[in-house]
C-alpha cells in the first residue's frame, strides 16, 4: 500500500522524484511580527516606490529590505493613528505620477506583469504609501520647528557656501535644509522605537 501511495504522489504535477514541490517556492526575505516579507515584495517596492535604476544585489538588497520593513511598521502605525485615510482622488493622482515614471504605457504594463501586481493591487499599495505619508506629516513633520537662532548659527557656519549673500536672502534655503535634517532625524528616532518593539527575522544572506 505504501508503495502505491508513493507512486501516486510522484505522478502528480506538484511533486517530483527529488522533492515535493515541482514549482519554485517563493523566497522569504524576512518576517516581521510573524508576517512574511517575500523577495517579490522587495521587487515590487523597488519597481514602483524607489528611484529607478537601483538593483537588488549584496548590500543594496539589505538596505532595500530595511526600507520595506520600516514601511510595513509605519503602515501599522498609520492604521492606528491616521483617522482620515487617502481619498480616491489622491490615489488616482499618485497613480498618474507613478505611470509617468515609465516611458510608455506598455512599459508600465510590463512592470505590473513582472511584479505580479494587478492594477487594483497597485492602487492598494499606493493607498498604503499615502497613508504612511499622512502619518509622518501628522506625527512628525507638523512638529518640526526651526528657530531664528538655528538659522543664524547655520548661516555663520556655512557663510562661504552662500557667495557673500546676506542671511535674509538665503534664509528660505537654510530653513529648508534644517527642516529636512530635522524631519529625517525624527523619522529615524520614530522608526527606532517601532523596531525596538517588533520581532524581525532577516533571511537574506
Amino acid at each position: 500500500m505504501r508503495c502505491l501511495i508513493f507512486i501516486l504522489l510522484l505522478s502528480l504535477p506538484a511533486f517530483s522524484a527529488i522533492g515535493f514541490a515541482a514549482e519554485p517556492v517563493e523566497r522569504i526575505a524576512a518576517t516581521l511580527n510573524d508576517k512574511i516579507i517575500f523577495l517579490s515584495d522587495l521587487q515590487r517596492h523597488q519597481t514602483f516606490f524607489e528611484n529607478a535604476g537601483k538593483n537588488m544585489r549584496g548590500e543594496d538588497s539589505k538596505t532595500l529590505l530595511d526600507r520595506v520593513v520600516d514601511n510595513r511598521l509605519l503602515r501599522l502605525e498609520a492604521r492606528r493613528f491616521v483617522l482620515q485615510g487617502p481619498t480616491e482622488t489622491e490615489i488616482q493622482q499618485r497613480l498618474k505620477v507613478l505611470r509617468e515614471r515609465f516611458k510608455t504605457e506598455a512599459a508600465f504594463e510590463e512592470a505590473l506583469g513582472q511584479t505580479g501586481l494587478s492594477l487594483d493591487e497597485l492602487k492598494q499599495e499606493i493607498k498604503e504609501q499615502l497613508w504612511v505619508e499622512k502619518l509622518l506629516q501628522e506625527r512628525i513633520h507638523a512638529f518640526v520647528f526651526i528657530s531664528p537662532k538655528e538659522v543664524t548659527r547655520y548661516y555663520q557656519e556655512h557663510a562661504a557656501d552662500f557667495g557673500g549673500k546676506k542671511q535674509e536672502e538665503v534664509e528660505p534655503i537654510i530653513r529648508k535644509i534644517l527642516s529636512e535634517e530635522k524631519r529625517m532625524t525624527k523619522e529615524m528616532e520614530y522608526l527606532a522605537r517601532l523596531r525596538s518593539h517588533a520581532e524581525i527575522q532577516v533571511n537574506l544572506q
